[in-house]
């Protein structure tokens, strides 16, 4: 007889579940069967009994001489590729448009021709059987900071959009804002301003505030659409009252929009927006009707289609409006940076996933893995793991889809900044996915090298730089191959330690990377140097007072290190330290360094605490200064003189 848990395991491995996987600590940690069983159910596979393990184990058996063929294929542009076959067969090569490439016949071999990039379908045919393969043809690299900048190296600045006080904005940094910050940063040298990612977060869900938990990420968040006029000034309070907010900006958006509905400008837009766009607007209107649990909606709305259109009805016109209005001005923003002279613009950011009751999930059902969510194990941003009730794409049926999902919102976001960060990018090599039953969570296999070049095809086509953000349990192989097809890697300093927990000289820091000494997810430098992060994993009871004293401890040697980093004697002030640390940075020998507005102007709280959701002002902390002061601040000004020395003119012709 056979033995089901070894059944089970052989069935999990062949679909890219983890059956067993390292932790934090090295040590090696055994996926239990119910994992097991969950996460195979999640990509479409049954197991939960003796009979769906052996119906799935028998599918596994390849069907004839078609099975001999590889599902998908990734070739480099410009380069002739030979495929072997099983048998004779005839075979035409079909673009992305459904237009003939190539054809002919082979025996042992058929021989492509040089292609361009993009994606193609290769459809293979004999008298008894028939294959179709992906293609995915990339570049040989994604675009490089130096072809946009000019610069062997370059630096930026990052902040928090919704942050952004202003005369105007009422409450919420704008699209407005940004162009205007951007301006401003561009004048003291920075080539780069990056935010926090601006996907769609729903119109209905008024109580999302996390930029990381979109609806949709390929649509943008009308929260910080400017309003002719304005909503008067940003409120003194520290700390963002988001219900105020959207309940005075919402009043406003609703004349403007009766205003400007007929502009021949919108009308043409609307004119060529494509059935996505249009699917989007009819979901906000749906969500406004009948609420957020899609599964409550009459059923003729619960999937996109003419059911969906009609009970959506006009309303869907207004949030047309709403993204048409969000992606000219964020556009504008990005004209006025590069106008002004960055190099590469606006620096977006993308989420690792969905919220399972929004847009993108409505949008994309058959690409979505069904009962689990993802999330990611105990790490070093959060000590606990963190749920982060996101949704996964399933990797068989998003490859199926030939990518389109990903696709489609890879070239929104990319055609409208210069540079993009994807967040947690070991995602694209293995994902965390927690099963809704309760079970453990656990790790699936991605189609990483076809994702890199899903993202590098787009790139080149927008010509945008990539940053993978490459923290927390790094398999062995991932940054070689993501730097190779010319990704940059993430490096924050703080993080770069040694063994004893002292931080590594910056010259240690991958020159194919963006440096940082913190991100929205971890303490600022003022923070960092007063231990704020270990007082509040102390105060959300993630620590008891033994370990927050040994966290202090630990966090005094790791002061000591820095100023030993530095050159700075043991008496020093933080403004030293803080300028030593910049100082440091602006010496490394990384491609890019991003330096935070919080750090320019000493703020000492984070703008997240990963791991919490209402025990930590999440996405509520505004920044201390307007944005029409922030061109001529002193600290700007200073914080701008150490960085603009790294930044060298490439020379004539140089790669």
């Amino acid at each position: 007889m056979s033995d089901p848990d070894a059944d089970l395991r052989r069935l999990a491995e062949a679909h890219g579940v983890y059956t067993r996987f390292h932790d934090l600590q090295g040590h090696e940690q055994t996926a239990a069967p119910d994992t097991l069983r969950a996460l195979l159910s999640a990509l479409g596979v049954p197991a939960r009994s003796p009979s769906d393990l052996r119906d799935s184990l028998a599918v596994l058996s390849a069907p004839g001489l078609a099975g001999q063929l590889p599902d998908e294929r990734i070739l480099l542009a410009d380069t002739p590729e030979t495929l072997a076959l099983p048998a004779p067969c005839a075979w035409a090569l079909i673009d992305e448009h459904g237009a003939l490439a190539a054809e002919g016949r082979g025996t042992d071999t058929l021989s492509l021709p040089r292609l361009e990039i993009g994606y193609y379908t290769l459809a293979l045919t004999a008298a008894e059987w028939r294959k179709e393969i992906r293609v995915l043809v990339r570049p040989d690299r994604a675009p490089g900071h130096a072809e946009a900048t000019g610069l062997t190296q370059c630096w930026g600045v990052t902040g928090a959009l919704y942050g952004v006080r202003s005369a105007q904005n009422g409450g919420l940094g704008s699209y407005a804002d940004l162009g205007t910050l951007a301006e401003g940063l561009a004048r003291h040298g920075a080539q780069f301003l990056g935010i926090n990612p601006v996907h769609a977060l729903g119109w209905a869900e008024t109580e999302i505030i996390s930029p990381y938990s979109p609806s949709h990420r390929g649509f943008l968040n009308c929260d910080h659409i400017a309003l002719e006029g304005g909503l008067g000034p940003t409120p003194e309070a520290a700390l963002i009252d988001y219900p105020a907010f959207r309940h005075a900006h919402r009043a406003a958006l609703e004349p403007a929009y009766e205003a400007g509905k007929d502009d021949p400008a919108f009308l043409a837009w609307r004119a060529a927006a494509d059935p996505d766009t249009e699917a989007f607007a009819q979901f906000e209107a749906l969500s406004e009707r009948h609420g957020a649990e899609t599964h409550r909606w009459p059923a003729a709305a619960r999937k996109p289609g003419q059911g969906a259109a009609r009970h959506a009805g006009a309303r869907a016109d207004f949030h047309l409006w709403l993204q048409y209005k969000a992606e000219t001005q964020i556009h504008a923003a990005q004209g006025r940076a590069k106008g002004a002279g960055m190099g590469l613009g606006l620096y977006l950011d993308l989420a690792v996933g969905p919220r399972p009751d929004g847009a993108e999930v409505w949008l994309n059902a058959d690409t979505i893995a069904t009962g689990v969510t993802i999330g990611a194990p105990p790490d070093h941003l959060s000590p606990e793991g963190q749920s982060w009730a996101l949704a996964a794409h399933a990797p068989t049926a998003l490859a199926s889809a030939m990518y389109l999902p990903l696709r489609k919102i890879l070239w929104n976001l990319m055609s409208t900044c210069g540079l993009l960060r994807i967040d947690h990018a070991l995602g694209l090599m293995r994902s965390f996915w927690l099963p809704e039953d309760g079970s453990p969570g656990g790790y699936i296999t991605q189609p990483y090298e076809a994702l890199l070049a899903v993202i590098s095809i787009e790139a080149a086509r927008t010509g945008c730089v990539v940053i993978g953000e490459d923290l927390g349990l790094v398999p062995d192989g991932f940054r070689d191959k993501m730097q190779a097809a010319g990704l940059y890697s993430y490096a924050v300093w703080q993080f770069e330690t040694e063994d004893d927990g002292r931080v590594r000289d910056t010259s240690s820091l991958p020159e194919q990377s963006m440096a940082c000494f913190g991100t929205h997810d971890t303490p600022t430098i003022s923070g960092f140097w007063h231990g704020v992060d270990i007082e509040w994993w102390h105060r959300v009871g993630w620590m008891r007072a033994p370990e927050r004293a040994e966290r202090h401890s630990a966090r005094a040697h790791q002061r000591a290190g820095l100023r030993e980093a530095c050159g700075l004697a043991p008496s020093a002030r933080f403004d030293q330290v803080r300028d030593g640390i910049n100082r440091e940075l602006a010496g490394a020998r990384s491609a890019m360094v991003a330096v935070q507005l919080d750090d320019v102007f000493d703020v000492q709280e984070a703008q997240n605490l990963p791991g919490t959701i209402d025990a930590h002002p999440n996405w509520r902390r505004r920044l201390p200064v307007d944005v029409a002061e922030v061109e001529t601040a002193p600290e700007l000004t200073a914080t701008a003189a150490r960085f603009n020395a790294r930044g060298t003119a490439k020379t004539r012709g140089a790669a």
